[in-house]
């Protein structure tokens, strides 16, 4: 009865987090139109409905999207584990969405795995409450409400609660179970869990050669690289951004909101991409009290989380960057090579690799806490400090979802044509191939084509494949020249058509197209 009561009381605080931070109407997966507004989270909407329609399933190919070489579940952020789930119930599924969902099961995730992680140190359940709400509650997973497959933080909690437990920690099925499910969520997210698990693995090997780690360690690596390799991400001759460093988290930034709206009770230094998105790391005023008293006091077993801090510290070396910042300016500027920044190209978003050691200094000042007199009492006033610090940010955030309120589903692209032309195309595509010129009306044709299962020659992902680029560039000087493939629907994003072409040019909604010609 009293595990019940437990789970009941978990549900009803997940339900309440994810009500301050979202709207309750995204959960019903029928409501689609407020995730086309020219965000990420749009783009990530479009690749699993798009998986789903192309009948690729069991692979994690997609082969609607680029067309006709095709994307990975990975590329468009659309979480490949929800495609692997929802594809035996593709036929169902048409013109769902489930990035609301899905942000609702991270948030119960979220707190489920904090319960679990500090629950054992805690007095009492009141005060295990407090502390779970605090750890679940973080700046980061608020933060990331356009990245749907970044809200996935659970599973940095699901590694520290397997690390911190001998007893789970020596099963390798535990670790392949956490990097497997990370590896088909986000590879920034299988690069921090695994920095937990190489903390483990350092900790077994320190007290001599093992050959039994040694051979679970690569029995892991290897089916984490199988993973990889059926989703693309070897082999497709992806290029740099060259951009590394462009996205940081500076070295203020467990108490720096960065976001000078988002707090109420902390100084903020002026917001830009880079730190204030990327790289927030904000603690909130209610654990940085907590912290405050856990290194007053120094009380709790957190010795054991030592053996994190050498992965923690390479993480921290490549989340700063080569151009640390305190307050907003530049403390320094190191200029690294080319091939340097070309070779981190792949956590160009490096702000953001910190989190698990954010997370895991949230978790020992909690439990530090826990083994003074009087934790219920401090944890409820660190909670209580926590929420009203956090009351703008979550204020500002949840305004980003209130469309959900209004059931319409295309705002851009209104005129009865647009289904008529749509299925009339055997391919949809855009020029120039650039998402940034209108990200909102490229999602909203993009999901018709979709549902009407029509292959989109360019769309937004987070790597282009060499095979993609040399069809795009060919396409582009064909379509300079006045030659556009008669079959193919063509959204000219910038409206500037070359002579050959104006004759054939249509508008619709604000957008030039070239319509399919008549078939003979």
């Amino acid at each position: 009865m009293r595990q019940v009561l437990t789970i009941a009381i978990l549900a009803l605080t997940a339900l309440g987090l994810f009500a301050a931070w979202m709207h309750p109407a995204v959960i019903d997966p029928r409501n689609v139109g407020w995730l086309l507004d020219g965000h990420d989270r749009g783009q990530s909407t479009i690749g699993l409905a798009a998986y789903l329609g192309g009948g690729g399933w069991p692979s994690l190919h997609n082969p609607l999207l680029s067309a006709p070489e095709g994307t990975s579940l990975l590329l468009t952020d659309s979480i490949p584990l929800l495609g692997l789930i929802l594809g035996p119930f593709a036929p169902w599924l048409r013109g769902m969405q489930f990035i609301g969902p899905w942000l609702f099961a991270c948030v119960a995730l979220q707190l489920g795995f904090a319960w679990a992680l500090v629950r054992p140190d805690a007095p009492d359940a009141l005060s295990g409450w407090f502390g779970a709400v605090l750890l679940a509650a973080m700046p980061m997973l608020f933060n990331r409400y356009g990245h749907a497959s970044l809200c996935a933080q659970w599973l940095i909690l699901w590694a520290l609660w397997i690390y911190v437990a001998p007893h789970r920690a020596e099963r390798p099925l535990w670790w392949m179970a956490v990097l497997g499910v990370a590896a088909l969520v986000h590879s920034y997210l299988l690069l921090m869990v695994g920095t937990i698990w190489a903390g483990w693995l350092l900790q077994r090997l320190a007290g001599g050669p093992r050959l039994r780690t040694v051979v679970e360690a690569a029995a892991t690596t290897g089916f984490v690289t199988l993973l990889l390799a059926g989703q693309g991400v070897f082999g497709g001759g992806f290029e740099s951004t060259g951009t590394y460093g462009a996205f940081p988290m500076a070295l203020d930034a467990w108490w720096n909101p960065a976001n000078p709206g988002y707090s109420a009770l902390m100084p903020s230094s002026p917001e830009d991409h880079g730190r204030g998105y990327e790289g927030l790391q904000y603690l909130g005023a209610g654990l940085i009290a907590v912290a405050l008293i856990a290194l007053a006091t120094r009380r709790g077993a957190v010795g054991r989380l030592a053996w994190l801090l050498p992965g923690f510290a390479v993480l921290a070396l490549i989340a700063v960057g080569p151009q640390p910042l305190f307050w907003g300016e530049p403390v320094a500027t190191l200029h690294l090579p080319p091939w340097l920044i070309d070779a981190l190209d792949p956590v160009r978003a490096a702000g953001r690799l910190f989190w698990p050691a954010t997370y895991t200094v949230a978790y020992a000042a909690i439990i530090s806490v826990m083994a003074l007199n009087r934790a219920t009492l401090m944890l409820a006033a660190a909670a209580a400090l926590q929420a009203v610090d956090l009351a703008p940010m979550l204020a500002a955030i949840r305004t980003t979802s209130a469309r959900a309120e209004d059931r319409t589903v295309f705002t851009r692209t209104r005129d009865p044509r647009w289904p008529r032309l749509i299925e009339t195309a055997q391919r949809i595509d855009f020029t120039p191939a650039d998402p940034f010129v209108d990200l909102q009306l490229m999602e909203e044709i993009t999901w018709r084509a979709v549902a009407a299962k029509r292959p989109v020659g360019f769309t937004y992902t987070a790597r282009l494949s060499a095979a993609t680029r040399r069809r795009l560039a060919s396409e582009r000087a064909a379509f300079e020249r006045g030659e556009v493939a008669r079959d193919h629907l063509l959204v000219v994003q910038d409206g500037k058509l070359p002579r050959a072409l104006r004759r054939r040019a249509l508008r619709i909604d604000g957008a030039t197209l070239i319509a399919p010609a008549p078939r003979r």
